[in-house]
């Protein structure tokens, strides 16, 4: 996967929005993590289903497979930020 819509839930629109940012591969994404990434996004992108759709997309998984323990994780960790 070269490109960042190869990876499930990111559209276009997110695409876009990465790369605006400095995020404009896969692994980038990767490295910083999908927390870190939606923080970048903002305010663009300020809803928990944009960061449900990074995590997904980084497990490899729709933002809609997700185990509850994760969103949990993800909802606390961006509260406290």
């Amino acid at each position: 996967m070269n490109e960042l819509t190869d990876l499930p839930n990111i559209g276009p629109k997110l695409a876009q929005a990465l790369i605006e940012v400095g995020i404009d591969t896969p692994e980038k994404l990767a490295d910083l993590g999908s927390i870190e990434a939606w923080w970048r996004v903002h305010p663009q992108f300020t809803c928990l289903h944009s960061l449900l759709a990074l995590e997904g997309a980084l497990q490899g998984i729709p933002k809609s497979l997700l185990d509850q323990k994760t969103r949990e994780r993800l909802r606390q960790e961006t509260l406290s930020g």
